[in-house]
């Protein structure tokens, strides 16, 4: 048995509609319209029965003159309806009911906005007259068949297939393959469309995906180049009918797709989401505006992602870095070949806590490179060098926010950042006088500090501690923290988010003895902290280790070490310094610990109190 059928006059579709309850076809009111006659033979070869798909929480009808009928048949499409924007509840998912020149989008644009800012899911059913919509209403309740496949047909992704799709077409393959052939040739449960484009076409290497259609235009009215009769963009032999396509779920993923009515460029004759809309297409996901849609949206579509309760919200909520704003519309409810809902938590992004924090990393990189500090022949430039390159090419959104390229690019970009970690600690450890080291005055002195603020522990004299943050004058300059104390002076020099120092110590040492000292910080992600310890060159001493690792579990984790100095017999009696270090993710904490060597005699100095801590509010 047919799953649709068609009828011409009114009377025999309304009486379809009250006999569809009791087991008929899927009743189309489709008039005159012959063209839609060529869709409903094709959506024979999509469907294979009925289901009963999940119903809009409101439905809001935009449309007075629809007929009866077609209100009966919507009817169960939606818990409950209204006639008037006023009449919608504050929450739920809404169904926008009504033809394509009644969901003007001055209208609806409102409306969009509104439920994108709150996550509410919006739905339409619309056509490009009362024919149209009837087809789109009756589709709602086709069940696709179950051996209809999932495809990708991207211009413009480069990457490797993604895994969820039977056919994927990409950016080289759209180039050598007859994407006509690959569009039309199959049954479709779901396929995107993914390329350059507008109103009325998309484009696929040399085809391109049209929208126009057998009805009339209005006289006098816009039209694309063939309106003209100066033929098509495109050689006629590559054009891909976007009605043609046998699919129950289509996504037209270019610029300007669904423009609503009285914001399309174009006659509703060549607007191709109401010429998907006249095919087999059961529900269309298309653009309102201007879309930056790529790779990380086309994943989230094949993944089966519901966001705020559709796929267009999902859709959107990926969006939203680049595109504040809903880019996508979705014409039909969730079809009937969307996937499960995934279970919850399932293809979340990687934590910033299991990577560096790129921003922050990439400021510190271009402090190091472009500053001035470094000079063109620092050991490690190159290799500095070599992950800012990185960097900048990785956290496009195509990878930073696509799996598993994001994943792959952040475990390399966290290794190479713990790699450099330790050879700047070697560096520091061996190399007093590396330039690195010399950040707090270089910096400072191209920086604005801000007001100073209190912090709650005071410094290891006793006397209370005040830090500022110092603010670069220009991009290339590091935001740094210095802490003060009016005795002691800059206790503390970091760069702005490293990870802070804590030191203990005692305020004396006698000289041919040892002084322990305990470094902690508080780790700003998980995996390896370096910590060490700078002696002034007139103090003879020996630090031992120069340099420790230590893992942290997670950001926050507290982590310590003790270094020992064992001071020479002969160190001249006065008060020292000493400066330990931390370093992770290319941030770098030092500290200044003041104390005093006594005479091997016995004979005490008066020195500064132990220890200092680091931490700032």
């Amino acid at each position: 048995m047919s799953v649709f059928a068609a009828h011409t006059e009114p009377d025999a579709y309304a009486q379809a509609v009250q006999a569809y309850g009791q087991g008929g076809p899927l009743p189309v009111w489709t008039g005159e319209r012959a063209d839609l006659l060529e869709g409903i033979a094709l959506a024979e070869q999509v469907y294979t029965g009925r289901r009963t798909p999940a119903p809009a929480d409101t439905g809001l009808v935009l449309d007075p003159e629809l007929p009866e009928a077609l209100l009966e048949l919507a009817r169960p499409l939606a818990r409950r309806w209204v006639h008037d924007a006023d009449g919608l509840p504050g929450a739920g998912s809404v169904l926008l009911l009504g033809s394509y020149a009644r969901l003007r989008g001055d209208t609806i644009q409102p409306l969009l906005d509104a439920a994108h800012t709150a996550g509410r899911a919006v739905f339409q059913l619309t056509g490009r007259d009362v024919h149209s919509l009837s087809w789109v209403v009756a589709k709602q309740y086709a069940q696709v068949a179950a051996d209809a496949e999932v495809g990708v047909v991207s211009e413009l992704d480069t990457a490797a297939p993604a895994a969820g799709a039977d056919v994927w077409c990409g950016a080289q393959d759209v180039q050598r393959l007859d994407v006509r052939d690959l569009a039309l040739g199959r049954v479709w449960r779901r396929v995107l469309f993914h390329g350059n484009g507008k109103d009325d076409q998309l484009n696929l290497g040399q085809f391109t995906l049209c929208g126009a259609s057998p009805v009339a235009a209005a006289p006098g009215a816009a039209g694309p180049k063939c309106a003209y009769g100066l033929g098509c963009t495109k050689p006629m032999d590559k054009l891909i009918p976007a009605r043609s396509v046998r699919a129950a779920e289509l996504v037209l993923a270019n610029c300007f797709s669904g423009a609503t009515a009285g914001h399309a460029m174009y006659d509703p004759k060549y607007l191709i989401l109401l010429n998907a809309l006249d095919g087999p297409a059961q529900t269309v996901l298309a653009t309102l505006t201007a879309c930056d849609g790529q790779r990380p949206e086309n994943l989230v579509w094949l993944d089966g992602a519901r966001g705020a309760g559709n796929t267009a919200s999902a859709v959107n909520e990926a969006l939203r870095d680049i595109n504040p704003y809903p880019a996508f519309t979705q014409v039909g409810l969730e079809s009937s070949g969307a996937p499960a809902a995934p279970a919850p938590g399932a293809g979340e992004e990687r934590s910033p806590a299991d990577g560096p924090d790129v921003h922050a990393l990439g400021a510190r990189l271009t402090g190091l490179l472009d500053s001035g500090l470094l000079g063109q022949d620092h050991p490690l430039r190159p290799r500095l060098r070599s992950l800012a390159d990185t960097l900048l090419h990785d956290v496009v959104r195509t990878v930073a926010l696509a799996a598993p390229e994001a994943a792959a690019s952040a475990a390399a970009i966290a290794r190479e950042t713990t790699s450099l970690d330790l050879a700047l600690a070697h560096r520091f450890a061996k190399h007093h006088d590396d330039p690195v080291l010399q950040f707090p005055t270089y910096f400072g002195e191209r920086s604005v500090a801000e007001a100073p603020y209190d912090l709650d522990v005071p410094c290891a004299c006793g006397r209370p501690l005040r830090a500022y943050r110092r603010r670069g004058r220009v991009p290339a300059i590091t935001d740094t923290v210095q802490v003060v104390c009016a005795r002691c002076g800059d206790v503390a020099n970091a760069h702005d988010g490293a990870a802070p120092l804590e030191v203990t110590a005692a305020d004396t040492v006698v000289a041919g003895s040892a002084l322990d000292v305990v470094v902690e910080t508080v780790a700003r992600r998980a995996g390896t902290v370096n910590l060490g310890i700078v002696l002034p060159v007139y103090l003879d001493a020996r630090a031992g280790p120069v340099l420790r690792r230590v893992e942290a579990a997670g950001p926050g984790d507290r982590v310590r070490t003790t270094f020992t100095l064992a001071v020479a017999p002969g160190a001249t009696p006065q008060a020292y310094y000493f400066c330990p270090y931390a370093v992770q993710d290319l941030g770098i904490s030092v500290s200044r610990v003041h104390f005093a060597v006594a005479p091997a005699t016995g004979t005490r100095t008066t020195a500064p109190a132990a220890g200092t801590e680091l931490t700032r509010a």
